[in-house]
Formats: C-alpha cells, structure tokens, sequence
C-alpha cells in the first residue's frame, strides 16, 4: 500500500497500525511468562515513587519482592487517598501518591451520588494509548483488511471537559482519549464538535444520529458502552421521519433542544442532501429489521465498545432488531478511571486476557473474606471469582476495585477474564446475595419463556414489606396478548430460583416474599439518561442502573411507573 496516497486520517491510521503491530508482538510475547513481567512493573513503580509521602510511609525503597510488599503496604479503597487527592486538586500538591506527572482526573461513573476523582499519570495514558489505539488498530486491520482505514466512524463517546483549580483535565478518561486524536478528530467522526464535546442543552442525541445518517461511508460505529448504539437505533426508528426532513432540507427541527448559538453553529455545517434523504426515505419505509443498519451504511464492519457482562444483552439486541449476525464486534477489555486491566487479542472474540504491563494484580476470592487467600495472576484458577485488588501506574496501591471478574481461560500462560458485577451492587436482605449476574440472567430466560422483550431493567430491596421482598422495575417493548403480571412474577419468580438457589431456598422458608413487578413508562431509561448528562454526568460512563442503592434513584424510576400501577 502507497502510504503517501493515503488522507491524513489514513495515513495515521497506517502509523498507529506499524506501531501497534510491534506492541502486539511485544504483547503476545508477555503472555507467555506474564509474572515476570507483571512483577518487573510493580519493582519499578516502588523505586520510582519511594520518595512519595506515601512511598516513605510504607518503606518503598526496602521492598524487593512480592511478598515483602504484601506485608508491609495495606488493602487500600478510595477513602484512603481522597485526603491526597484533595490536596493534589484544589492545592496542586505534588509527589504525595505518585512521582508520575498527572494529567487528567478521571470523572469516576455515578448514580445519584457524587462521582470520584481519579488521577491518570503519563505513564498510566501511554499504556491506554498502547493498547486502545494501536494494538486495536493492529487487531482491526489483521481481522478485517484495511479498506475501513480511510471513512468516518459513528462515535458516540462525548467527552465533556472541566478544569481544576491544580490545572489538570476532568472529565470521563474515555473522552479524554477521543480529545487525544486533537486535529484528527474531525476526520475520524461523523459527529460534530457540538455533540462531542456538547453544551449540556444540547440534545446531542439527534446529532449523533443525523449526522451518522448523512454519511453513507460509515465503517464502524464506535461507543463506550454497546447500548448506545442499540438508543441510537431505537431513536432513529422513532424519530427517522424528522430526521429525513432535516437532512433533505439542511433544517434542524424547531423541536430539537439546543442554545441558539449552537444551533446557529450546526446549520452552517449542514447542506441540503435530497438524495440522500429519498434514499433513507425508501429504507424506512421498507420498513426495520435485522438488516437496516447496512441498507443504511453498506460499508459497515465492526462494532466497538463494552459488549460483555451486562452489556451483553444489548448486543444480542442490536442484532436481532437492526444488525443482523454479519457485522463483528470488537470487545473492549475490562477498563476503568483507574486503568486498563485486559485487552482483546482478535476481533469478535469476546474473551479478553488480562495485560501483564498495565498495572500489578492481585485476585481475592469473592468467596472468601480472609487476605491470606489473595493470589497473583500465576495462582489463579479457571472458573473461579475473583475481586481485582490492583497497584496502579497513577499512586493507587492494593487497591480494591470491588470488580468481580472470572477466569474463563488462559492465553498461553496469562489468564483470560470476562466481567461479573459490582461486588457493592448485588442484594443481600438475608444473607442470599443476589448479584447482578443472577438478576440479569432470570430476566433474560423469563423473556425467552414467555416472549416479553425488556427494554432495561432496576431492582431494589423492599424491606418494608412483610416478608421482605425484591421489586423489579422493568420498561417493555409491548405486552405479548393475554399474559398477566401475575404470569410474568411467576415465571421470573422461577428463573431467579434457578439462578440463585439461595434466594429459592429464602422464599421456601418465608425469609422473602415472592418477587414483584411493576412497569415503567416508555423512555423512562431515556428519560434517566438525560436526567444525568443535565447533571453533569458523563454520557461515556453512564451505566444503566440495574440495582438501585439509594432512595432519590428509587423515587425517581417510582414516579414514572405506567398508569394504574
């Protein structure tokens, strides 16, 4: 291939491509004899941060091993740095934590409740720089050729940004590494500017989906969180008659939310394109289906973002109402504000295996509340749960990430992890500890038993009914003719005894009541969504909230239950 024939979007492509082809290398190599290389990073991180305060604190320089380190730096949760954040925020204080320059400040995901700040080194960004941009690029081209290199991608990963008074960056690291394309970006997406980096009035909702709907040379559709996409679609199946007009007419409908200086800013990007309007005129109309989405960009090929865990379903989702099983994904590894723990090998593989030079780890059995059981990763057994307690390049030391993730398998000699739950998110009334995974999975089957398509879902504990009991609060794709609520607490009552024969056991006993149900309004997780973002919320990192811990999410998804309920 002619590099120099190449766009400037491809021609960087074709740079991170060669780069990452040698980290890739690099990368299989490490899996083979991954403690090594996993225990050489943690050697190097306490030389390097030893004259920390929190370095001399626990004796940095005299530690040369695994296990000196195991015993003499404590199990850390983020309680145990705010006081050293704070001061590195709002202070500008320096070598308290880390000797590494920081950056940004992660903007941890929220419910209700105040989301964290979590630093991100140079060190920790060149690793996410490795692995999300190059060694992906390699995986991309080696699985799929490189006739995508050159064409925009849907991208729905905004990336809102503050600063902080010690002058770093704030915001979702997801958004602060789509910033990091800097003159590039343009090229890279369908999406404007306004949506990328959007006024919170914006309703960025309609420019993601129009402008992605104007480009029929769409490649790959690129989110965070693989229900993205899915909103995407189901916002375009509604609204696509609006959005037609518009793109026909170069008009942005007067009904469409933003300031009028951002509204003044889209129009003078946009032009009529009554071809390109009669021909999604005729698509619609045809009708929606597991084929639409490449009768509306033919050129499409990969999906990427958080496709596993709980994110799964909307996979399966995305395919069966609008995909089709042609178009692959690329599974995102297990990633957080506090780094990236694993990483695809190949496309539409939805296995991921831990990365041996990101951070150290250490794995706690779930089942089990004594520190002595913590094992690194050359310990580990396949099929077991494990919590990840990690020594970060960012100052954060045996951490606990409350991330339960099981070992499915190995990559030559470094274990493969695939995303359970929170281990903080799961319910636990009388001792049965009920987690997400069970939640999602007596849902799934109750839908396939009984034809019920769910929308999305939250559970919570009512502990003020006698006996206690769970209420799932579900948003359904219609009601199938003549199945009762009561059928559906039945069956679903069912599929969570199966999925957790411990809550059966507490329902036989009468230690909980039989579950129940109540149905929200159409768009109420929409409604939930923007509700966030108009917080302050980054939409990057907006998870659906299966299980509600406080009383203001309750009340909330309470006040928009369907009449009558």
């Amino acid at each position: 291939m002619d590099v120099s024939k190449l766009s400037p979007m491809g021609q960087f492509n074709m740079k991170l491509y060669s780069e990452g082809k040698v980290a890739y290398a690099h990368f299989m190599e490490m899996t083979k004899d991954p403690m090594k290389y996993n225990t050489e990073l943690l050697m190097r991180i306490l030389q390097d941060n030893k004259d920390t305060e929190y370095g001399r604190k626990y004796g940095f320089a005299d530690i040369y091993s695994i296990e000196e380190y195991q015993a003499k730096v404590p199990i850390t949760m983020f309680d145990d740095y705010a006081g050293y954040i704070y001061k590195m925020t709002e202070e500008g204080a320096t070598g308290l934590i880390t000797s590494y320059r920081v950056e940004h400040y992660a903007k941890s995901s929220g419910t209700m409740g105040n989301p964290k700040r979590i630093p991100v080194t140079d060190r920790a960004m060149e690793v996410l720089d490795r692995y999300n941009q190059q060694v992906r690029l390699a995986i991309l081209c080696d699985g799929l050729g490189f006739g995508w290199i050159e064409s925009p991608a849907i991208n729905l990963i905004e990336a809102p940004m503050t600063k902080l008074k010690c002058g770093a960056t704030y915001g979702a690291i997801s958004g602060r590494m789509v910033l990091s394309l800097g003159e590039y970006l343009p090229f890279f997406m369908t999406s404007p500017s306004e949506a990328l980096v959007p006024d919170i009035r914006t309703n960025t909702r309609y420019l993601h989906a129009r402008f992605a709907l104007a480009s029929k040379t769409v490649t790959m559709a690129a989110c965070s969180y693989i229900s993205l996409i899915l909103e995407m679609m189901q916002y375009i199946e509604r609204d696509w008659e609006m959005l037609v007009y518009d793109i026909e007419h170069g008009t942005i409908d007067e009904s469409v939310k933003m300031p009028p200086e951002v509204r003044q800013s889209i129009l003078g990007k946009i032009r009529p394109m009554p071809e390109r309007a009669a021909e999604l005129r005729g698509i619609f109309e045809e009708g929606f289906g597991p084929t639409v989405m490449k009768r509306i960009w033919p050129d499409l090929q990969v999906f990427y973002g958080i496709s596993t865990g709980g994110f799964a379903d909307y996979l399966r989702r995305l395919r069966e109402k609008y995909a089709g099983d042609d178009i692959p994904a690329m599974y995102v590894g297990v990633t957080a504000s506090e780094g990236l723990f694993t990483t695809p090998y190949e496309i539409d593989n939805n296995q991921t295996v831990l990365i041996p030079d990101s951070m150290f780890y250490e794995f706690w059995p779930v089942d089990s509340d004594d520190p002595a059981d913590i094992v690194t990763m050359d310990n580990l057994e396949v099929g077991r749960v494990y919590e990840i307690v990690c020594t970060n390049l960012s100052g954060f030391y045996r951490y606990r990430m409350r991330d339960a993730l099981k070992v499915v398998g190995m990559l030559n000699n470094t274990p493969l992890m695939d995303f359970q739950y929170r281990i903080d998110q799961s319910l636990n009334m009388t001792g049965e500890k009920t987690t997400e995974v069970a939640l999602r999975a007596a849902l799934e089957k109750m839908g396939e038993g009984i034809g019920v398509e769910v929308v999305d879902f939250s559970v919570y504990a009512d502990t003020d009914s006698d006996p206690m009991r769970y209420v799932y609060l579900m948003e359904l794709d219609g009601m199938p003719e003549g199945l009762t609520m009561d059928r559906m607490e039945e069956v679903l009552d069912a599929c969570l005894r199966e999925a957790n024969p411990v809550y059966g056991y507490k329902v036989e006993k009468g230690l909980l009541g039989r579950l129940t149900i109540k149905l929200l309004q159409p768009e109420t997780y929409l409604l939930y969504r923007d509700l966030m973002i108009s917080k302050g919320a980054a939409s990057a990192q907006l998870k659906p909230p299966h299980i509600l811990t406080s009383e203001l999410q309750k009340r909330f998804f309470l006040a928009l239950l369907e009449e009558g309920q």
